[in-house]
């Protein structure tokens, strides 16, 4: 739904924002600007909820055991074998 608003607002402001949206027109600047933030807010939304499931599923696996030093002998054997294999 449109609807005509009268409000007095920074014209430095809306330039900038029509040169950084590359719109025509105020109207279109301002429209451009508001769905940004309306972005903006949505993809906040989405990260938060990811956030809060990542926590749950770290309280629901508890604290895992990682041992780095056990990273780099698998590598190096999965390394030596794939060389093994090609000659």
């Amino acid at each position: 739904m449109l609807r005509y608003k009268h409000m007095r607002l920074d014209q430095e402001k809306i330039e900038k924002a029509k040169e950084i949206l590359k719109a025509k027109t105020e109207t279109e600047a301002m429209s451009q600007a508001l769905n940004k933030v309306i972005e903006q807010d949505g993809e906040r939304l989405r990260r938060r909820r990811i956030m809060k499931h990542m926590i749950e599923l770290r309280n629901i696996l508890g604290k895992i055991q990682e041992d780095s030093a056990e990273w780099v002998r698998l590598a190096r054997e999965e390394r030596s074998l794939s060389h093994d294999r090609s000659n």
